[in-house]
């Protein structure tokens, strides 16, 4: 190409149009000039004449050639002739102009006039029929994956719609959208383990956000009421089909309002994501049908777990009695507390069994150190989860604002067990603003990965998650083809 003083990579397209409106609206396209632009995914030459299909962002379309009417090889526009049609190979990504019209067989193709190439492909694509067989490979190299099977896609063009819908949403009903730190200097808003940073400016170690949660209510301090953020978070621990060691929430924070406005705000939140990014309220959820349409069920935790084990955790006074309860039903785990009694005994045998989507509150102040307690029972807080599908998609509660109180329960989980990742570590700078004042506020946190999950019906979070944590490697074709050496070059 070269040689002929073609640009193998020239730096700018001509597109005049995109695939998918030429397709479906045919009969207004029909007889127009257009310029498609694409990687080459099929090519052949039947003697005189040369066909191939093009793939953009939104679908494929042949291309028709005709050695007499194809313009002639110029190097100063960069366009090939059919003399030169030899330069071409599947995968090059290439610029065809000529009349949008049909093939005798029917398809609907552009009859091109001249083409010019974009980008060379130095590497052969994965067989078009054959796809990539290799899981893994699919994951790490998901550009492949998505040429080689373009509806995937789609998949996660749908989880961009959804992240739309979820702004307009919020936007819709007054909150304002901030970002909040990630690299922190004490982490909190939860309870994981974290990942470790040093900031070498100011020679401090800090930490990758396990949470926003305590910085959004610094801004219901300052005096915003609806405040949210779309943020990333980083936990340092185990990875499966529904864990992910980065993933993205959506965090809110209402000032004046408890956790009752917040069921409201969650269920519509969910119903109108179905309707307007997806067009439907009836998703496959593993081997369930979830219908958003319905009312959510609201059930309290000691009381499901009673009426459905017929245990009642709250009769109980002892960590002894309580795990002795946890034997009986077949629970392995040893509860510190009657309260992680009941959390242990709900979650293994009465939330998987939570398909259609269900508010469940009450949770023990054990393990919910930022909620409210209720009123009527303060052994348990303003809090709820969602379960969907048997997954739980989001915690939510009424926060604690009480600086004395909220001191107290830090200091009791610490003195409890103060392991990295095992207890809510004293942020200090966050009790000194709730001693100069923060109003009534609760919030939520449904997890961006659970939701794309649930709306594009998969039941493994890495495949909503374009590019997944992986452990590195190389492999050795390309470790001789680079001359790549020393250890960071993983086998």
């Amino acid at each position: 190409m070269r040689e002929l003083g073609l640009d193998p990579f020239p730096s700018k397209s001509n597109r005049t149009s995109y695939v998918a409106p030429i397709l479906t609206n045919f009969e207004a396209e029909e007889g127009k000039d257009v310029t498609v632009a694409g990687r080459l995914i099929s090519w052949r030459k039947q003697g005189g004449m040369a066909f191939g299909h093009i793939q953009d962002q939104t679908g494929e379309i042949q291309l028709m050639l005709r050695r007499q009417t194809l313009a002639v090889t110029d190097a100063s526009k960069n366009i090939i002739g059919y003399e030169d049609l030899k330069l071409l190979d599947i995968g090059d990504i290439v610029e065809a102009t000529g009349k949008v019209g049909k093939t005798q067989r029917g398809e609907i193709s552009i009859l091109v006039d001249n083409v010019r190439f974009l980008t060379k492909s130095l590497r052969p694509l994965p067989d078009k029929w054959g796809g990539i067989a290799d899981r893994e490979i699919s994951i790490r190299k998901r550009y492949l994956d998505m040429i080689s099977e373009p509806e995937k896609r789609r998949r996660f063009e749908n989880i961009g719609k959804m992240l739309f819908e979820i702004r307009r949403f919020l936007h819709d009903r007054g909150f304002i959208e901030f970002h909040t730190p990630v690299i922190q200097p004490q982490y909190g808003g939860g309870t994981a383990k974290p990942f470790r940073t040093t900031v070498n400016a100011l020679s401090t170690e800090m930490y990758l956000s396990i949470s926003h949660e305590l910085y959004l209510k610094r801004l219901i301090a300052a005096g915003f009421d609806k405040v949210y953020t779309i943020g990333r978070y980083f936990r340092n621990e185990g990875i499966d089909k529904s864990h992910h060691p980065e993933f993205a929430m959506i965090e809110t924070m209402t000032a004046y309002e408890n956790y009752e406005y917040n069921m409201e705000l969650i269920e519509s939140m969910f119903r109108h994501i179905a309707v307007h990014a997806f067009g439907k309220t009836t998703f496959q959820v593993g081997e369930h049908q979830v219908d958003f349409s319905q009312p959510w069920a609201r059930l309290d935790m000691a009381g499901v777990v009673k009426e459905r084990l017929g245990v009642d955790f709250r009769d109980f006074t002892t960590a002894d009695e309580a795990n002795a309860a946890l034997r009986q039903l077949g629970v392995e785990e040893v509860a510190q507390t009657p309260g992680h009694a009941l959390v242990y005994a709900f979650e293994e045998k009465v939330a998987p069994t939570l398909i259609q989507p269900t508010l469940v509150y009450g949770h023990p102040i054990e393990i919910s150190p930022l909620a409210k307690p209720l009123r009527e029972d303060p052994r348990f807080v303003e809090r709820f989860e969602i379960y969907i599908g048997g997954i739980e998609c989001g915690d939510n509660w009424s926060e604690q604002n009480d600086p004395v109180t909220l001191l107290e329960r830090w200091r009791q989980m610490y003195k409890h067990d103060h392991r990295e990742g095992e207890y809510q570590p004293l942020d200090y700078d966050f009790l000194e603003m709730l001693e100069h004042g923060m109003p009534p506020t609760t919030g939520i946190g449904p997890g961006i990965e659970r939701m794309s999950m649930i709306f594009t019906e998969q039941s493994d979070i890495y495949d909503v998650i374009f590019f997944p944590l992986m452990k590195p490697v190389m492999s050795q074709v390309n470790k001789a083809i680079y001359k790549a050496e020393g250890p960071a070059v993983a086998e």
